[in-house]
């Protein structure tokens, strides 16, 4: 009998991996759509004067919250504040929780500071516990004062919240 051509011998084993290959392919995991970048959550625990701790997680703020360490002495006073959302009528995730260890907010208020990655990303945001105002400065040396809450925070203050001043008016 005669051997078969080298091009018999090459489809004979094309055909017998094919399916091999096929069935490797199909079983292969397929990758998850792109969703965007995670909301990474922080809080800050701040007394009228200054900043007592600080945590960010990737969970949730009450996950960050609990990273924060009491220390000696300390209130254990956590009052929510603030809450700083990404996107404009509170969306896209709360990016950043301000907590006071004296209560919540009178004339005075409290001075809350910002990192870089929460300043250019801040977009709307709530009060809370007479909180009901709130002085901002933006990256751009820019202030106002406006009511809380606050669905939008217009355009020199939209993604460039460097500071506030929380308090009740």
């Amino acid at each position: 009998m005669p051997r078969p051509s080298s091009l018999l011998r090459a489809l004979r084993l094309f055909a017998t991996v094919l399916p091999v290959l096929l069935a490797a392919g199909l079983a292969a995991p397929v990758p998850a759509a792109a969703t965007g970048p995670a909301v990474r959550h922080c809080a800050t625990v701040v007394s009228p004067t200054r900043t007592l701790g600080q945590a960010c997680s990737d969970r949730s703020t009450a996950d960050a919250l609990s990273r924060i360490g009491a220390e000696p002495g300390q209130p254990a006073d956590r009052t929510l504040l603030l809450e700083e959302y990404k996107d404009i009528d509170y969306g896209g995730g709360i990016l950043y929780s301000f907590y006071g260890d004296a209560g919540g907010c009178d004339a005075t208020g409290y001075h809350l500071v910002n990192d870089i990655g929460v300043a250019l990303n801040v977009s709307s945001m709530k009060g809370y516990h007479d909180c009901d105002a709130v002085h901002l400065w933006s990256t751009l040396s820019v202030e106002k004062t406006m009511d809380l809450p606050a669905p939008q925070l217009g355009g020199n203050f939209n993604d460039s919240v460097r500071e506030l001043q929380v308090f009740h008016r």
